[in-house]
């Protein structure tokens, strides 16, 4: 199996392995960390459609977050509406607004689109703060429901953690298909140079609007499994701050790859973890980290550590290619 291989599998089986290994997890410290750092996780591979594949920047990711995780509040507290069901609302609105969100923006590039989906996030935070009829501002929506999974509440944060590890195990898979297929390629071609996009006949809109859809509906996702853990929402979990967070957490983890998001979050919440204990200074070793980091590492850990084994394995290989010629020379 050559590495390319070996980097695909190997995350993915460990995936599994969390999956069906998360309900034996009894530690409650744990298990809340690891259960919004999987719901993170997904948040990244959403923001890691557009940033890495397409390119575009997005700083209002925050608002699909918060409107997938409002519908599933709100479906459910006050319509009684299945949590199922209220999950596929959540992927449809969230899809619909991408859409809608990039119909007006795909024409702009670097900061103009970054200012543009930054007023966007700001606009679903204000609404959700200040419409209280609907969202109880900032008081937030409380008791909301967990799915039933074969009969198996999922209020249990170790159920819950099986229940969103495999959610993120679709998501990368499906990802992974997209981004190796046509639409993939187009993805690709666009974020590299547009004109030259354009001139092999890619329909250049089309495509970001696409990623637009996809990259909000799966946001939206994150959402849903978020309102259903904390079975509480409120406004500012969905601010600018989350947008950033997200944005670095994928550009330090490694952009257009498709566990680069997902190490960076582990690294992120690892190191918030670790500093907890830091008090006032905390956010200062914080931001350290993270500008050494990326100082060193500009491409990102995922890419740094795959070229890293690549050489490793690439050397090895090397080595004894050259071992057998020798004593073949030797032989004759």
């Amino acid at each position: 199996m050559n590495t390319k291989r070996l980097l695909f599998w190997f995350p993915l089986l460990g995936g599994l392995l969390c999956v069906f290994a998360s309900p034996y997890i009894q530690n409650l410290y744990l298990l809340n960390v690891l259960n919004l750092a999987v719901i993170s996780g997904i948040l990244a591979v959403s923001v890691n459609l557009l940033v890495g594949y397409t390119g575009q920047l997005s700083l209002g990711h925050a608002g699909f977050y918060g409107i997938g995780a409002y519908t599933v509040a709100l479906l459910t507290t006050k319509l009684g509406c299945p949590v199922w069901l209220s999950f596929i609302a959540a992927f449809v609105i969230c899809s619909l607004t991408g859409l809608a969100l990039g119909l007006p923006t795909t024409k702009l590039k670097g900061h103009f689109l970054g200012i543009a989906t930054l007023g966007f996030g700001i606009i679903i935070n204000v609404v959700i703060n200040n419409w209280i009829g609907l969202t109880n501002g900032p008081m937030g929506v409380r008791d909301i429901p967990s799915p039933t999974v074969l009969g198996i509440s999922m209020e249990y944060p170790n159920y819950f953690l099986a229940f969103a590890a495999a959610f993120l195990l679709v998501i990368v898979l499906i990802v992974h298909f997209i981004v190796n297929s046509s639409v993939g390629r187009a993805w690709r071609c666009l974020r590299k140079d547009e004109i030259t996009a354009q001139v092999c006949g890619i329909n250049v809109y089309g495509y970001k609007l696409l990623a637009f859809s996809i990259s909000g509906g799966i946001a939206g996702i994150a959402g849903a499994l978020y309102a259903s853990f904390m079975q509480f929402v409120s406004p500012e979990a969905f601010d600018l701050n989350q947008s950033i967070t997200i944005v670095t957490t994928t550009i330090l983890g490694g952009a257009g790859t498709l566990f680069g998001p997902l190490l960076g979050t582990g690294i992120l919440t690892f190191i918030s973890e670790w500093l907890r204990d830091f008090q006032e200074l905390r956010l200062v070793f914080y931001g350290a980290i993270l500008v050494v980091m990326i100082v060193f590492m500009p491409q990102g850990v995922y890419p740094y550590l795959k070229s890293t084994l690549a050489k490793l394995f690439g050397s090895g290989k090397k080595r004894r290619v050259e071992g057998v010629r020798s004593d073949e020379r030797r032989a004759h």
